[in-house]
């Protein structure tokens, strides 16, 4: 039988030497990587009405507060809360600190790129509320206005949810705020996808101006490890996400991750906005080419203003190639995407990938039963990671 280390080194070798172009990964800096693998991943913790139920946790108090500070700095926010072992965590902890059952939150359809989670069948059922879904033009990207007010005037729910998985463009806060304040209703912000970007004031850099809350992943466009982020600059917002957390949703925060995700945030307050705006940059440079080398890309010719592009799938079905299908070819040739037809950038954009419009006919190739691994390795080769000491 295979030890396990024979697995993991099986598996760093392997993707060392693959382009990862799937948009909800990114790479750890080395000091990261340290920070995550310290004694401190051996540690505990639960802290309750500010103390620690255990001993031995000086540096982690010190840890957790500064880490809070930084994110502070970075978002523009008067709060943090950097415990959340995940974005679908931070979503659970807003709702709950929220939401009352039987009250109504609205949110994008998963058939306009919106998280599955939000969906009846799934956190407001577990939590007791109804979801709504928001008018969305899909065509353009955007929230139908007029729609959407309409809407609201039948449901008048506690809460937006702004923030989609497929994410290309970011919306009109300022009406959706005067929509919402009509009907008192709270705006919270998954930023799961773009919390990268929102901390590179590249994409929706007036969220916090608008939005009661914003909260999401840290592992996406912004590289830190998998986990969550909420934060805030209503007190009495944090305060309700805060109990929520504690037997609600989790209990020992992972004092690792929280002090890799510290080192992220110092890479991402010295380098963010260098890093942010090469990342859409390169997603419509990469669109662009994969565009003009015959691959069916969506909502050309700006086609998307973030870190991901998305194919047309009954294209790419007209060429005999589902997204499953598409992926395994791209995947035979060293190239790392989804199976959900986005294209992302934020990785190889991490790496330090330069003139990215080479992949587009790569990828083209590979779509068409093409060796191109050759080609691959030596992009791969010329990369190394960026945006950290």
């Amino acid at each position: 039988m295979t030890d396990v280390m024979d697995i993991v080194r099986n598996h760093n070798s392997y993707r060392a030497a693959t382009l990862n172009l799937q948009v909800s990964e990114n790479v750890l800096s080395q000091k990261a990587r340290e920070a995550l693998s310290s004694d401190m991943a051996s540690r505990y913790s639960l802290v309750i009405d500010s103390d620690d139920a255990y001993g031995g946790t000086r540096y982690s108090t010190e840890l957790l507060a500064q880490v809070e500070r930084l994110a502070c700095d970075v978002y523009g926010a008067r709060y943090a809360e950097v415990r959340t072992i995940g974005g679908h965590i931070a979503a659970s902890a807003v709702l709950l600190g929220l939401i009352r059952k039987r009250e109504s939150i609205m949110a994008v359809a998963e058939k306009n790129g919106g998280y599955t989670g939000y969906a009846q069948g799934y956190l407001p059922h577990m939590y007791g509320f109804q979801s709504y879904y928001i008018p969305f033009n899909g065509g353009r990207q955007e929230i139908d206005l007029a729609s959407f007010e309409k809407v609201m005037d039948e449901i008048s729910p506690k809460l937006i949810v702004l923030g989609q998985s497929f994410f290309v463009k970011p919306y009109d806060l300022k009406q959706i705020r005067r929509i919402a304040d009509r009907f008192d209703s709270l705006i919270a912000y998954d930023g799961s996808h773009v919390m990268g970007l929102i901390a590179g004031k590249q994409f929706q850099p007036d969220v916090l101006e608008y939005c009661d809350v914003l909260y999401g992943s840290t592992h996406k466009t912004f590289f830190g490890p998998q986990g969550g982020i909420v934060l805030t600059n209503d007190r009495h917002i944090m305060d309700s996400v805060r109990k929520s957390l504690i037997w609600k949703t989790m209990d020992n925060y992972h004092i690792s991750r929280v002090a890799a995700l510290g080192v992220a945030l110092e890479e991402m307050k010295k380098y963010g906005k260098e890093y942010a705006a090469n990342v859409v940059s390169n997603t419509k440079k990469l669109a662009r080419s994969m565009d003009e080398s015959g691959i069916p890309v969506d909502h050309a010719p700006w086609y998307s203003e973030s870190h991901q592009s998305l194919l047309n799938s009954e294209k790419l079905k007209e060429m005999g190639l589902s997204f499953l299908e598409f992926s395994k070819k791209l995947e035979a040739n060293g190239m790392i995407v989804d199976r959900e037809g986005r294209i992302g950038s934020a990785e190889v954009t991490r790496m330090g990938i330069r003139d990215i419009e080479r992949v587009g006919p790569l990828m083209a190739e590979a779509m068409k039963g093409g060796d191109v691994k050759d080609e691959v390795r030596k992009i791969v080769s010329e990369l190394s990671i960026q945006y950290c000491e």
